[in-house]
C-alpha cells in the first residue's frame, strides 16, 4: 500500500511507501543529517539507519511522538506517519487509540457499525455527514 497526500496549500507531494521511507524523506525536508536527528531523538544513528532501511520497523510510541515533535509534522503529516506506523506495526494507530479510550460513545458507534457490518459506503455518509455540521 502506497501512501499518497497533496497539500492543496503548496501542491507538494508526500509519496512514502514505508515507514522507514517517511523518515528519510522528512530527514531530508529538513536537512539533517543522521548523527543529528539520532541526538535529536536520543537514539543511536544505527537504529536510525536500521528504522529508514526497513530492518527496525517498529519504534515505541514515545520515539514515534518524538518524531512527530522533531519533524514538527502537520494534520497530514501527522495522520501518514500514524498510517504507516499501524501498517508497519500491525498496532492500531497511537491516536486512534487514544481517541476511542477517551469517548465512549465512540465505543458504542463502534460495536454498533460492528453488529450491523457497517460497509466502506455506510462510514463514508457518516464521514460526510460530520464534516457537514461543521
Amino acid at each position: 500500500m502506497e501512501v499518497r497526500k497533496e497539500n492543496d496549500s503548496n501542491r507538494n507531494m508526500i509519496c512514502a511507501t514505508d515507514f522507514g521511507q517517511f523518515i528519510s524523506e522528512q530527514k531530508r525536508k529538513h536537512s539533517l543529517q543522521s548523527n543529528e536527528l539520532a541526538e535529536m531523538l536520543n537514539i543511536s544513528k544505527g537504529y536510525l539507519s536500521q528504522l529508514e532501511h526497513g530492518k527496525r520497523v517498529c519504534p515505541d510510541q514515545e520515539l514515534l511522538i518524538k518524531m512527530i515533535e522533531v519533524f514538527n509534522l502537520n494534520e497530514e503529516e501527522r495522520s501518514i506517519i500514524f498510517d504507516l506506523y499501524e501498517k508497519a506495526s500491525g498496532k492500531l494507530s497511537p491516536d486512534i487509540v487514544e481517541y476511542v479510550q477517551s469517548k465512549d460513545i465512540v465505543k458504542k458507534a463502534l460495536r454498533a457499525a460492528k453488529a450491523v457490518n457497517a460497509t466502506d459506503s455506510d462510514w463514508e455518509m457518516f464521514i460526510d455527514a460530520i464534516k457537514n455540521e461543521q
